[in-house]
């Protein structure tokens, strides 16, 4: 039985990348060797994982100031030079076939620990290849044409990896509920799910909120936490939208919540997949999304199952999201047929045979 490390800095958040490794995990652990290797010094996962999965840590948790973006930076660099002897030690005392890792700099950690384990490596790239943020561009094009494969969830980044000579493999995230039924979309509850960041840009969808003259009875959850939490507060009261916009902390229940939306609103300034999208048209909810760099319109098709909008153009989110709540309610039942047929298609076990091939080579 082959053995596959997964590394990561921490499972105890509730983000995508988390949702991607927890569902992996729940594949991968039926045919291989799993080891999650983590810097948290406790074994503790938002989502839930398989009992037989072995836990590893190289106890150098990562501690963030989510209000002070330097601070943020120095600690993320500072924390990566610590784990290096670490983790070096760590991976000489273990015998592996491939280690997956989820970001660059975790990449890089693996590479200058010995640069002969990049024979062995994985790197699933989750945001979105054209982020601007310089030194992870860099971290990059160092890198990922000397690993093993390069997985990417999206088309338009394979073109740009295929670029740089990488191992490039398309392989799109696997959904994550299968439900037999899809949502009735008659709760006029609109939908967010997201980290309270910049890069999620909510502040700008209040501002959109509030700029739908006819609300006709929706309100707008925007399900979530993060250092914007008071900024996003704030914006509800400057807009005076107290009674049709509600701020929801995380939640394992997430499936309760998708259960009661009619409409998922995404605003999001880059992405690498957008994992929330899938999710709610799993209940067959339309989604409005931004088309975004660079996954969205893989999964949002406009005028099919939502609308997919020009990428931070506000006049036009709010005008497709005024005609869907105030229009004709046949418009948002087809859009929420189709989203749900969407998943029903998604095909996970081609996704699942990609991986077999990945690991077999």
């Amino acid at each position: 039985m082959k053995t596959i490390i997964v590394y990561i800095k921490s499972m105890a958040a509730a983000g995508g990348i988390e949702r991607v490794i927890s569902n992996l995990i729940g594949v991968w652990e039926k045919k291989y060797h799993v080891i999650l290797l983590v810097k948290d010094d406790e074994e503790k996962s938002f989502y839930d994982l398989p009992k037989g999965i072995e836990w590893i840590s190289i106890h150098e948790p990562l501690v963030l100031n989510m209000k002070n973006r330097l601070q943020r930076v120095i600690s993320v660099f500072g924390n990566s030079i610590r784990s290096h002897r670490k983790l070096k030690r760590v991976l000489k005392e273990l015998s592996f076939d491939y280690i997956y890792t989820t970001t660059s700099l975790n990449g890089l950690e693996v590479y200058l620990a010995n640069p002969r384990y990049r024979r062995k490596m994985v790197v699933s790239e989750h945001a979105s290849a054209y982020a601007v943020n310089g030194v992870y561009q860099r971290i990059k094009k160092f890198l990922y044409p000397k690993v093993y494969c390069v997985s990417v969830p999206n088309k338009m980044d394979c073109e740009l990896y295929e670029k740089w000579k990488c191992n490039t493999e398309y392989v799109p995230h696997l959904v994550s509920f299968r439900e037999p039924q899809r949502n009735r979309l008659d709760t006029k509850i609109a939908l967010n799910i997201g980290r309270y960041t910049n890069d999620k840009r909510q502040i700008d969808l209040i501002e959109i909120w509030s700029k739908i003259e006819n609300k006709n009875g929706w309100v707008l959850w925007i399900v979530g936490s993060g250092e914007l939490q008071h900024e996003l507060e704030n914006a509800i009261k400057m807009h005076n939208l107290e009674e049709t916009v509600r701020l929801i902390p995380p939640t394992t229940n997430i499936k309760d919540v998708y259960k009661q939306a009619s409409l998922f609103l995404f605003t999001s300034r880059m992405e690498g997949f957008g994992m929330v999208l899938l999710e709610a048209m799993a209940f067959g909810i339309p989604c409005v999304s931004y088309d975004c760099p660079s996954g969205p319109r893989d999964v949002v098709k406009d005028h099919f199952n939502g609308r997919l909008i020009d990428n931070g153009n506000k006049s036009q989110f709010v005008s497709a999201v005024q005609e869907i709540i105030s229009g004709d309610e046949v418009e948002l039942q087809q859009y929420g047929e189709n989203a749900f047929s969407t998943v029903n298609k998604w095909d996970n076990d081609g996704i699942k045979t990609k991986w077999e091939k990945i690991f077999s080579e």
